[in-house]
């Protein structure tokens, strides 16, 4: 059943595009990019952080929420991993959405290869936390979801994209969720966020306190006091004013893509924050129509423009009617209990699968930048820290550029050191403990978590957790003493623990 054409519809096209096959199959190609990218960075990590005996096992969780659920857990938190825990299967789950993500990359079946992906994503998603628990990791769920809508189902290949440019359902969703993100981030920055967002001084700490720097953070973060000012109303500009361009005709929605590819660009360069920058990229993508890549591309590459009419089946029209207001809802972080049926209950569905979220990017800003550096000893004298492969250590060095792969363990001890209180005792979560006994077992598969094993020939006898305060040097001290960071003991992050004790000095 077709909805017949509307004739302000018609009036309208001309401005707004209504094909966008060179956005569609650009996005879901991107996608299949981002998911190889994904599976195969965190398959190197997978095992020692969540199989059975890694640091929280998936199967901890799994009892937790059977206790809380009984029976009917699995349709409260649905993942394959219910059928088993084991390293093959998280293993398999890695490989299978890998080899997926290349169907999708080079467009065979790419609808099945999309829903195979995601179904991989959302399973380790559902039971693979904390490792699983950054921003950039919520909105994959969400955009693997939503780009289902911009291939038919049975598809062997991509088709042409002039004939996927007739899919406006997806392309509609994906703006939605990008002004989601955007405009949800800013207003949190400026109503729940950290004062110096408000005040414009948010820079003066930002790239000191970025949870995993880059070599360009550094410098970054010495640019002069009125650039940092400009960038942060450059943010907040495209965040709460450029994010409604996407209501808006072509050249407005043009306008914004720029704008966002520009932002998630400089964030890929000033840190690593996993695949955030990459999706916005992605959703950046599905702004520009057909008329707009027609003017960029040679004569001889893609498709011809086309203006013809949208026309809606009735399935689309239920598929908007459902997910837009629950965007809408989600921008203003409202609660889905207070939404009426039926879209408390899409909701909730969706939220089970991890992909319906909310976003608030970057509103908390450290007031210092905190370490937990661990050290071990095999005499309690003289200590050696270990090495983290992204998170500072070594004030003499800088971490070097790794945008396809995101250090889990690294990104979650940033995290850790960043909610440190010092006036309230140390609660180390059961991770850590588990950290520190593979380390005195000098345990491979811990061990494969970090760049270097400072104990080669036998476990340490000591490790202690020693918390610093660390700041950027500045360009004098840079030159002349030769060092990145200069660092100051604050004080020792829960006991000394000992091989040798049955308990923790």
């Amino acid at each position: 059943m077709r909805i017949g054409g509307i004739h302000f519809l018609s009036k309208l096209a001309p401005y707004y595009g209504p094909h966008y096959g060179v956005g569609a199959q650009g996005c879901l190609r991107g996608l299949g990019l981002i998911y190889v990218i994904s599976f195969w960075s965190l398959a190197a990590q997978v095992v020692p952080l969540c199989g059975p005996g890694g640091l929280l096992p998936s199967g901890l969780l799994m009892d937790i929420t059977r206790q809380q659920q009984g029976e009917w857990a699995p349709l409260f938190m649905p993942s394959l991993l219910w059928l088993s825990q084991q390293p093959l299967m998280l293993l398999g789950l890695t490989g299978l959405g890998t080899l997926a993500g290349l169907g999708l990359l080079y467009g065979f079946f790419p609808w099945f290869c999309g829903v195979l992906s995601w179904i991989c994503w959302v399973s380790l998603l559902q039971f693979c936390q904390p490792w699983l628990s950054t921003p950039g990791d919520a909105l994959t769920a969400e955009v693997g979801l939503l780009a289902l809508l911009l291939v038919p189902p049975f598809s062997r290949r991509y088709p042409n994209p002039s004939r996927m440019g007739s899919r406006i359902t997806g392309i509609l969703l994906l703006n939605g969720l990008l002004f989601k993100v955007l405009f949800s981030s800013g207003l949190a920055k400026l109503t729940l966020g950290d004062p110096s967002w408000a005040d414009s001084t948010a820079f003066y700490r930002f790239f000191e306190t970025t949870p995993l720097p880059t070599a360009i953070t550094w410098h970054a973060h010495f640019l002069p006091e009125t650039l940092l000012k400009y960038g942060v109303w450059g943010m907040v500009f495209i965040e709460l004013i450029l994010a409604f361009y996407v209501f808006l005709p072509r050249t407005f929605r043009n306008i914004l893509a720029g704008a966002v590819g520009v932002e998630s660009f400089l964030l890929l360069l000033t840190g690593h924050y996993g695949f955030l920058p990459l999706l916005l990229i992605l959703l950046a993508f599905t702004l520009v129509d057909d008329v707009s890549w027609r003017r960029l591309l040679p004569d001889t590459w893609g498709p011809t423009a086309s203006i013809s009419l949208w026309q809606p089946g009735l399935f689309s029209v239920l598929i908007l009617v459902l997910m837009l207001p629950l965007m809408i809802w989600q921008t203003y972080l409202k609660n889905e209990d207070s939404l009426l049926p039926p879209w408390k209950q899409t909701g909730m569905v969706l939220g089970h699968l991890r992909s319906s979220n909310r976003y608030a990017l970057f509103t908390q800003i450290p007031e210092q930048r905190r370490e937990i550096s661990i050290q071990g000893s095999m005499d309690g004298r003289q200590w050696v820290e270990y090495r983290f492969k992204l998170k500072p250590t070594d004030p003499q060095t800088l971490p070097h550029m790794a945008m396809l792969h995101l250090p889990r363990l690294d990104e979650q001890f940033a995290r850790l050191a960043a909610a440190i209180d010092p006036e309230k005792p140390a609660n180390p979560p059961l991770w850590l403990f588990r950290l520190v006994n593979g380390l005195m077992q000098n345990d491979p598969a811990i061990l494969s978590l970090f760049p270097v094993n400072p104990f080669p020939d036998a476990p340490p006898q000591y490790i202690r957790l020693a918390v610093y305060d660390y700041h950027f040097a500045d360009p004098v001290t840079r030159r002349e003493e030769k060092v990145w960071w200069q660092r100051e003991f604050k004080s020792f992050y829960g006991p000394v623990f000992s091989r040798s004790a049955a308990s923790p000095e």
